[in-house]
Protein backbone atom coordinates (compact mmCIF):
# COMPACT_ATOMS: atom_id res chain seq x y z
CA UNK A 1 0.00 0.00 0.00
CA UNK A 2 2.87 2.42 0.80
CA UNK A 3 4.35 1.62 -2.36
CA UNK A 4 0.79 2.41 -4.32
CA UNK A 5 0.54 5.53 -2.14
CA UNK A 6 4.41 6.56 -3.15
CA UNK A 7 3.64 6.08 -7.14
CA UNK A 8 0.09 7.75 -6.88
CA UNK A 9 2.28 10.83 -5.18
CA UNK A 10 4.99 10.99 -7.58
CA UNK A 11 2.41 10.69 -10.41
CA UNK A 12 0.13 13.44 -9.72
CA UNK A 13 3.93 15.54 -8.77
CA UNK A 14 5.13 14.98 -12.57
CA UNK A 15 1.42 15.63 -14.01
CA UNK A 16 1.40 19.04 -12.27
CA UNK A 17 4.60 20.18 -13.13
CA UNK A 18 4.16 18.89 -16.66
CA UNK A 19 1.03 21.18 -16.59
CA UNK A 20 2.86 24.01 -15.40
CA UNK A 21 5.44 23.72 -17.90
CA UNK A 22 2.77 24.12 -20.66
CA UNK A 23 1.25 27.28 -18.81
CA UNK A 24 -1.82 25.29 -17.85
CA UNK A 25 -1.91 26.73 -14.78
CA UNK A 26 -5.88 26.28 -13.57
CA UNK A 27 -5.63 22.65 -14.73
CA UNK A 28 -2.65 22.25 -12.76
CA UNK A 29 -4.44 23.34 -9.59
CA UNK A 30 -7.20 21.27 -10.24
CA UNK A 31 -5.13 18.23 -10.42
CA UNK A 32 -3.54 19.41 -7.04
CA UNK A 33 -6.55 19.42 -5.55
CA UNK A 34 -7.45 15.92 -6.57
CA UNK A 35 -3.92 15.02 -4.83
CA UNK A 36 -4.95 16.58 -1.49
CA UNK A 37 -8.40 14.76 -1.54
CA UNK A 38 -7.06 11.28 -2.31
CA UNK A 39 -3.28 11.31 -0.78
CA UNK A 40 -3.63 12.35 2.74
CA UNK A 41 -0.55 15.17 3.64
CA UNK A 42 -0.45 15.56 -0.35
CA UNK A 43 2.44 18.76 -0.76
CA UNK A 44 3.96 19.73 -4.10
CA UNK A 45 7.74 19.31 -4.14
CA UNK A 46 10.57 21.98 -4.55
CA UNK A 47 10.29 21.74 -8.42
CA UNK A 48 6.83 21.86 -8.96
CA UNK A 49 6.16 24.72 -6.39
CA UNK A 50 8.35 26.75 -7.45
CA UNK A 51 7.20 26.23 -11.31
CA UNK A 52 3.46 26.98 -9.70
CA UNK A 53 4.73 30.16 -8.42
CA UNK A 54 6.05 31.08 -11.29
CA UNK A 55 3.22 30.48 -13.54
CA UNK A 56 1.43 32.32 -10.90
CA UNK A 57 3.44 35.42 -11.29
CA UNK A 58 2.87 35.51 -14.88
CA UNK A 59 -0.94 35.17 -14.97
CA UNK A 60 -0.61 38.26 -12.04
CA UNK A 61 -1.96 35.90 -9.08
CA UNK A 62 1.06 37.12 -6.78
CA UNK A 63 -1.05 37.27 -2.89
CA UNK A 64 -1.24 33.03 -4.13
CA UNK A 65 1.65 33.37 -5.25
CA UNK A 66 3.48 34.68 -2.13
CA UNK A 67 1.07 32.37 0.06
CA UNK A 68 2.51 28.98 -1.90
CA UNK A 69 6.00 30.71 -1.20
CA UNK A 70 5.15 30.99 2.47
CA UNK A 71 4.01 27.50 2.52
CA UNK A 72 7.14 26.14 1.13
CA UNK A 73 9.00 27.45 3.70
CA UNK A 74 6.80 26.49 6.20
CA UNK A 75 7.13 23.04 4.84
CA UNK A 76 10.85 22.92 5.11
CA UNK A 77 11.40 23.29 1.08
CA UNK A 78 13.23 25.64 -0.63
CA UNK A 79 12.07 27.55 -3.69
CA UNK A 80 14.38 28.24 -7.20
CA UNK A 81 15.92 31.13 -7.34
CA UNK A 82 14.23 31.99 -10.48
CA UNK A 83 11.11 31.73 -8.99
CA UNK A 84 12.06 33.68 -6.00
CA UNK A 85 13.57 36.69 -8.82
CA UNK A 86 10.56 36.83 -10.64
CA UNK A 87 8.12 37.47 -7.09
CA UNK A 88 10.54 40.03 -6.10
CA UNK A 89 10.96 41.61 -9.12
CA UNK A 90 7.36 41.73 -9.92
CA UNK A 91 6.01 42.77 -6.57
CA UNK A 92 8.49 46.00 -7.01
CA UNK A 93 7.43 46.64 -10.50
CA UNK A 94 3.81 46.64 -8.69
CA UNK A 95 4.96 48.68 -5.99
CA UNK A 96 3.75 46.32 -3.48
CA UNK A 97 6.10 47.47 -0.55
CA UNK A 98 4.22 45.26 2.02
CA UNK A 99 4.34 41.68 0.42
CA UNK A 100 7.85 42.82 -0.49
CA UNK A 101 9.07 43.58 3.30
CA UNK A 102 7.07 40.15 3.92
CA UNK A 103 9.34 38.03 1.47
CA UNK A 104 12.17 39.89 2.90
CA UNK A 105 11.61 38.26 6.42
CA UNK A 106 10.83 35.41 5.01
CA UNK A 107 14.12 34.63 2.69
CA UNK A 108 16.23 36.76 5.47
CA UNK A 109 18.25 33.33 6.80
CA UNK A 110 18.05 31.39 2.98
CA UNK A 111 19.10 34.14 0.23
CA UNK A 112 22.60 32.62 0.12
CA UNK A 113 21.42 28.98 -0.50
CA UNK A 114 18.81 29.60 -2.93
CA UNK A 115 21.42 32.23 -5.08
CA UNK A 116 19.41 35.42 -4.17
CA UNK A 117 21.22 38.26 -3.74
CA UNK A 118 21.01 40.62 -0.93
CA UNK A 119 21.07 43.51 -3.37
CA UNK A 120 18.10 42.40 -5.68
CA UNK A 121 16.02 42.43 -2.15
CA UNK A 122 17.05 46.36 -1.72
CA UNK A 123 17.23 46.98 -4.93
CA UNK A 124 13.33 45.53 -5.40
CA UNK A 125 12.16 47.56 -2.42
CA UNK A 126 13.89 51.13 -3.62
CA UNK A 127 11.89 50.34 -7.43
CA UNK A 128 9.03 50.11 -5.38
CA UNK A 129 9.30 53.53 -3.64
CA UNK A 130 10.36 54.78 -6.93
CA UNK A 131 7.10 53.44 -8.03
CA UNK A 132 4.66 54.85 -5.62
CA UNK A 133 6.44 57.89 -6.82
CA UNK A 134 8.65 58.54 -3.18
CA UNK A 135 12.01 58.82 -4.40
CA UNK A 136 13.35 60.19 -0.90
CA UNK A 137 12.26 56.73 0.29
CA UNK A 138 13.60 54.96 -1.88
CA UNK A 139 17.48 56.64 -1.69
CA UNK A 140 16.89 56.78 2.29
CA UNK A 141 16.27 52.79 2.57
CA UNK A 142 19.10 52.17 -0.11
CA UNK A 143 21.86 54.23 1.01
CA UNK A 144 22.78 53.19 4.60
CA UNK A 145 22.59 49.54 3.36
CA UNK A 146 25.17 50.29 0.43
CA UNK A 147 27.30 52.29 3.10
CA UNK A 148 26.91 49.25 5.97
CA UNK A 149 27.47 46.92 2.43
CA UNK A 150 30.55 48.79 1.83
CA UNK A 151 31.81 48.73 5.47
CA UNK A 152 31.16 45.28 6.32
CA UNK A 153 31.35 42.88 3.27
CA UNK A 154 29.75 40.14 4.91
CA UNK A 155 26.83 42.05 4.55
CA UNK A 156 27.17 43.79 1.45
CA UNK A 157 24.62 45.29 -0.28
CA UNK A 158 26.98 46.65 -3.51
CA UNK A 159 25.25 46.43 -6.36
CA UNK A 160 22.02 49.15 -7.74
CA UNK A 161 22.62 48.06 -11.02
CA UNK A 162 19.31 46.60 -10.98
CA UNK A 163 17.70 49.64 -10.03
CA UNK A 164 18.92 51.51 -12.50
CA UNK A 165 18.61 49.57 -15.42
CA UNK A 166 15.36 49.03 -14.55
CA UNK A 167 13.91 53.43 -13.90
CA UNK A 168 16.83 53.74 -16.96
CA UNK A 169 14.57 51.35 -19.44
CA UNK A 170 11.21 53.14 -17.81
CA UNK A 171 12.24 56.15 -18.64
CA UNK A 172 11.87 57.38 -15.08
CA UNK A 173 14.85 60.42 -15.50
CA UNK A 174 13.69 61.82 -12.35
CA UNK A 175 14.34 58.85 -10.59
CA UNK A 176 17.58 57.83 -12.54
CA UNK A 177 18.85 61.53 -11.39
CA UNK A 178 18.08 60.78 -7.76
CA UNK A 179 19.85 57.83 -7.36
CA UNK A 180 22.70 59.09 -9.75
CA UNK A 181 23.07 62.05 -6.98
CA UNK A 182 23.29 59.15 -4.50
CA UNK A 183 25.73 57.58 -6.35
CA UNK A 184 28.08 60.38 -6.93
CA UNK A 185 27.70 61.30 -2.72
CA UNK A 186 28.83 58.29 -1.86
CA UNK A 187 31.62 58.33 -4.29
CA UNK A 188 32.84 61.65 -3.12
CA UNK A 189 32.15 61.43 0.99
CA UNK A 190 32.56 57.72 1.60
CA UNK A 191 35.20 56.93 -1.10
CA UNK A 192 32.24 54.01 -2.45
CA UNK A 193 32.32 53.99 -6.44
CA UNK A 194 30.58 50.52 -7.22
CA UNK A 195 26.73 52.59 -7.49
CA UNK A 196 28.70 55.71 -9.43
CA UNK A 197 30.69 53.19 -12.04
CA UNK A 198 27.45 51.21 -12.64
CA UNK A 199 25.60 54.12 -13.16
CA UNK A 200 28.16 54.84 -15.61
CA UNK A 201 27.70 51.69 -17.37
CA UNK A 202 24.40 52.12 -17.77
CA UNK A 203 24.60 55.21 -19.41
CA UNK A 204 27.02 52.97 -21.88
CA UNK A 205 24.62 50.37 -21.92
CA UNK A 206 21.28 52.75 -22.78
CA UNK A 207 24.01 54.63 -25.78
CA UNK A 208 23.87 57.73 -23.56
CA UNK A 209 27.77 58.20 -24.16
CA UNK A 210 27.68 62.03 -23.36
CA UNK A 211 26.21 61.43 -19.63
CA UNK A 212 28.64 58.63 -18.98
CA UNK A 213 31.66 61.06 -20.74
CA UNK A 214 29.92 63.93 -17.95
CA UNK A 215 30.10 61.57 -15.21
CA UNK A 216 33.55 59.88 -15.73
CA UNK A 217 35.22 63.53 -15.75
CA UNK A 218 33.28 64.75 -12.54
CA UNK A 219 34.29 61.59 -10.68
CA UNK A 220 37.08 59.99 -12.39
CA UNK A 221 37.88 57.05 -9.74
CA UNK A 222 34.88 55.35 -10.86
CA UNK A 223 37.25 53.50 -12.90
CA UNK A 224 39.10 51.99 -10.14
CA UNK A 225 36.31 49.69 -10.07
CA UNK A 226 38.00 47.28 -12.30
CA UNK A 227 36.30 44.07 -11.56
CA UNK A 228 32.88 45.56 -12.28
CA UNK A 229 33.98 46.74 -15.28
CA UNK A 230 34.94 43.83 -16.45
CA UNK A 231 31.83 41.60 -14.88
CA UNK A 232 29.81 44.26 -17.28
CA UNK A 233 32.23 43.38 -20.38
CA UNK A 234 32.30 39.74 -19.40
CA UNK A 235 28.38 39.20 -19.68
CA UNK A 236 27.74 42.11 -22.52
CA UNK A 237 29.96 38.81 -24.41
CA UNK A 238 27.82 36.49 -23.62
CA UNK A 239 24.91 37.51 -26.09
CA UNK A 240 24.83 39.34 -29.63
CA UNK A 241 24.40 42.83 -30.14
CA UNK A 242 26.55 44.25 -27.53
CA UNK A 243 29.48 45.13 -29.36
CA UNK A 244 28.91 48.79 -28.92
CA UNK A 245 28.92 48.86 -25.40
CA UNK A 246 32.46 47.73 -25.43
CA UNK A 247 33.47 49.97 -27.74
CA UNK A 248 32.00 52.60 -26.22
CA UNK A 249 34.25 52.04 -23.36
CA UNK A 250 37.21 51.44 -25.52
CA UNK A 251 36.59 55.33 -26.54
CA UNK A 252 35.59 56.70 -23.09
CA UNK A 253 38.27 55.06 -20.96
CA UNK A 254 40.75 53.21 -22.88
CA UNK A 255 43.30 54.09 -20.81
CA UNK A 256 41.60 52.61 -17.39
CA UNK A 257 40.71 49.39 -19.60
CA UNK A 258 43.21 45.92 -19.56
CA UNK A 259 43.58 46.36 -23.12
CA UNK A 260 44.01 42.12 -23.47
CA UNK A 261 40.81 41.79 -21.58
CA UNK A 262 38.80 44.11 -23.31
CA UNK A 263 39.89 42.96 -26.85
CA UNK A 264 38.60 39.59 -25.87
CA UNK A 265 35.51 40.60 -25.05
CA UNK A 266 35.07 42.79 -28.04
CA UNK A 267 36.06 39.86 -30.48
CA UNK A 268 33.67 37.31 -28.68
CA UNK A 269 30.67 39.72 -28.81
CA UNK A 270 31.64 39.95 -32.82
CA UNK A 271 31.61 36.29 -32.88
CA UNK A 272 28.23 36.09 -30.98
CA UNK A 273 27.27 38.23 -34.04
CA UNK A 274 29.03 36.16 -36.61
CA UNK A 275 30.49 39.06 -38.27
CA UNK A 276 33.69 37.82 -39.81
CA UNK A 277 35.20 41.54 -40.90
CA UNK A 278 34.81 42.58 -37.94
CA UNK A 279 36.16 39.91 -35.82
CA UNK A 280 38.99 40.16 -38.05
CA UNK A 281 39.15 44.36 -38.19
CA UNK A 282 39.79 43.64 -34.13
CA UNK A 283 42.00 41.51 -34.30
CA UNK A 284 44.13 43.17 -36.66
CA UNK A 285 43.76 46.30 -34.55
CA UNK A 286 45.39 44.22 -31.75
CA UNK A 287 48.33 43.48 -34.01
CA UNK A 288 48.68 46.76 -34.45
CA UNK A 289 48.38 47.97 -31.18
CA UNK A 290 50.97 44.89 -30.31
CA UNK A 291 48.73 43.62 -27.97
CA UNK A 292 49.12 40.15 -27.19
CA UNK A 293 45.73 38.42 -26.81
CA UNK A 294 45.46 35.73 -24.60
CA UNK A 295 45.05 31.84 -25.33
CA UNK A 296 41.61 32.01 -24.90
CA UNK A 297 40.96 34.43 -27.39
CA UNK A 298 42.92 32.78 -29.61
CA UNK A 299 41.36 29.37 -29.40
CA UNK A 300 37.84 30.99 -29.80
CA UNK A 301 39.05 33.05 -32.88
CA UNK A 302 40.24 30.00 -34.72
CA UNK A 303 37.25 27.94 -34.16
CA UNK A 304 35.22 30.73 -35.44
CA UNK A 305 37.23 30.86 -38.68
CA UNK A 306 37.19 27.65 -38.95
CA UNK A 307 33.51 26.96 -38.22
CA UNK A 308 32.80 29.71 -41.27
CA UNK A 309 35.36 28.48 -43.34
CA UNK A 310 37.81 30.71 -43.34
CA UNK A 311 41.50 30.12 -43.06
CA UNK A 312 43.33 31.14 -39.45
CA UNK A 313 46.17 33.52 -40.12
CA UNK A 314 48.21 32.51 -36.73
CA UNK A 315 49.14 29.40 -35.16
CA UNK A 316 46.85 27.85 -33.02
CA UNK A 317 47.43 27.42 -29.79
CA UNK A 318 47.25 24.46 -27.58
CA UNK A 319 45.01 23.71 -24.81
CA UNK A 320 47.14 24.09 -21.91
CA UNK A 321 45.87 24.36 -18.04
CA UNK A 322 46.12 27.80 -17.98
CA UNK A 323 43.39 27.53 -21.00
CA UNK A 324 40.95 25.72 -19.04
CA UNK A 325 41.45 27.92 -16.15
CA UNK A 326 40.98 30.93 -18.35
CA UNK A 327 37.98 29.50 -20.00
CA UNK A 328 36.48 28.90 -16.06
CA UNK A 329 37.32 32.36 -15.35
CA UNK A 330 35.53 34.08 -18.08
CA UNK A 331 32.46 31.71 -17.10
CA UNK A 332 32.46 32.99 -13.91
CA UNK A 333 32.28 36.64 -14.75
CA UNK A 334 29.79 35.93 -17.56
CA UNK A 335 27.54 34.42 -14.94
CA UNK A 336 28.01 37.06 -12.23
Amino acid sequence: MQGKNEFHYRSYDTLIKALLTQGCLEEAIKVKHIAETHIKGFTLNSAASSLLIISQVRRDYLKDAVAVLKGMLDSGLLPTRPAVTALIQTLAEKGDLKNLQALKNMLEDITKSIGVSASLIANAIALAHTKNNDLDAAVECLEPLLISGAQNPDQAVKSISYLLRKVSEEGLEPALEKFGVMAERLASQFGIYRPVTELFLQYVSADRADDARSLVQRCGALVEEKSTLVSFMARSASKPGQAKKIETLLELIPEHLDAETAYHYLMKCYESDGDIASVMAVYEKTKAKNIQLHELSLKSLAAFLKEAGEPVPFTEPPETFKFYVEKWRNRRLEAS
